[in-house]
């Protein structure tokens, strides 16, 4: 018995031995605990910085921040507040060249983001630049029979030359010359015919672009500007008497270059067998701007030279003059006929010690005319009279005439008014038999 006993004892702890195990910590049963990635924070890039910009691409080059971006995205904007995704670049990379057509008109925003398959970074410094700046305050310093002189200044240091445009008159503007890089000035051989009016104007180039032009810059060599036709307010809300702007459309004309001068006003009145006028306290001067003449007066010189002319002379309407005096189709918007600085196309009362100087001595406006803002005050057509809100067409003031005759431009004289006398929206009115000791007129022709 004692031997059966061991034997199933032996058998039964054998049995037990092969059973599978119930133990909750059998490594045997237990799942492996799953792998958590770990995310390296994706560092956006920095220190951007604009290479070059061409009419056809653009070079940027960055500081790679990150070791785990995919790509770079480069965003492009016009008004650095709207970006657009313009081109993707691979990883692990510091700089770029993006095709693209480029405009002189705009400036370009650049900015640059790094990505990858979980996040996209905030940007980088935004860069711009603006292609081939344009070149400004173009001149003419003299013009002859054949030939031409221009100044203008180069504000941009990769075009590779300027080209130089002409139009004569209304006509199309034409490719007459160029130069190279660099330059600020050119003197062309040319015929120019003196009762024509010559426009230039200037654009800086590159092999594949141009930029924008400058200023036009009208001239004739006789004493008639072309004054093309064109729309534009008129007026001043700031001023009670030249207010309320308004819109004006205007035909071609040809206004006097200068101010009808002394020695002009002579010829008519020993023509006529006219009175000449009193001197005023600085003398006569041939090539000053005739005053003390009242508006009659100055009507009666436009009838007589009239009479000698196969076109219309007659002096400006109100609407004409202020047209010209804003530079016409060639206007820059200035406060003064031609300049946003007073002196330098005025003759006013701190720079002209109380008396008138010759014609042409200040600068011109935009078309080529002289002496419209300060020298002597020019009597117009129109009479006096409120300005109307509507649009007009070749207005000539208040059909049933007035009290006073309306003066614009401004003179020598400071009449209490200080410089904005001398601007080109102010007003002034005297009674047209009165003569005024700093009054002169130009005329126009019909075309």
């Amino acid at each position: 018995m004692p031997f059966i006993k061991k034997y199933v004892l032996v058998s039964l702890l054998c049995s037990l031995s092969v059973l599978p195990s119930c133990t909750k910590n059998n490594p045997v049963d237990q799942a492996p605990a799953p792998v958590v990635p770990v995310k390296v924070l994706l560092l956006a890039p920095g220190n951007l910085q604009l290479s070059s910009l061409t009419a056809t691409e653009v070079k940027l080059r960055w500081t790679d921040n990150s070791t785990n971006e995919t790509a770079f995205i480069i965003e492009q904007s016009t008004d650095s507040l709207n970006f657009t995704s313009t081109a993707t670049v691979g990883a692990n990379v510091d700089s770029a060249t993006v095709a693209g057509t480029f405009l002189t008109v705009n400036t370009y925003y650049f900015r640059v983001k790094a990505k990858n398959a979980d996040t996209t970074t905030a940007a980088s410094n935004v860069v711009h630049k603006a292609l081939l700046i344009p070149p400004s305050n173009l001149q003419i310093l003299s013009i002859a029979l054949n030939w031409v002189s221009l100044r203008w200044s180069d504000n941009s240091a990769n075009e590779t030359g300027f080209y130089i445009e002409q139009r004569t008159d209304s006509l199309k503007y034409v490719l007459v010359d160029s130069t190279g890089p660099n330059t600020t000035s050119k003197t062309m051989i040319g015929y120019f015919d003196s009762s024509n009016t010559y426009s230039f104007r200037v654009c800086a180039r590159t092999g594949v672009n141009a930029s924008a032009y400058s200023n036009a810059i009208a001239q004739t060599l006789g004493k008639w500007v072309l004054v093309v036709g064109g729309t534009f307010q008129m007026g001043r809300n700031d001023m009670a008497d030249a207010r309320p702007v308004h819109t004006v459309t205007l035909s071609n004309y040809l206004i006097g270059k200068y101010e009808v001068t002394v020695q002009e006003y002579r010829k008519y009145t020993t023509a006529a067998n006219k009175a000449f006028p009193v001197a005023p306290a600085g003398g006569w001067n041939d090539n000053n701007p005739i005053v003390n003449v009242t508006w009659n007066e100055a009507d009666a010189y436009c009838k007589w030279l009239d009479s000698t002319s196969v076109k219309t002379v007659r002096l400006p309407t109100e609407a004409e003059w202020e047209y010209a005096a804003r530079g016409g189709v060639n206007t820059q918007n200035c406060v003064y006929s031609g300049s946003n600085i007073v002196g330098d196309v005025a003759w006013y009362y701190l720079n002209s010690n109380n008396m008138t100087y010759p014609v042409g001595t200040k600068l011109p406006n935009e078309l080529g005319i002289y002496d419209m803002s300060g020298n002597a005050w020019e009597w117009v057509y129109d009479w006096q009279g409120s300005y109307s809100y509507l649009p007009q067409i070749n207005p000539k003031g208040p059909t049933l005439g007035g009290t006073n005759k309306v003066f614009r431009g401004g003179s020598w004289f400071n009449y209490g008014l200080a410089d904005n006398e001398c601007r080109v929206d102010t007003r002034y009115t005297y009674t047209p038999d009165r003569k005024v000791s700093d009054g002169g007129f130009r005329i126009v022709k019909e075309r």
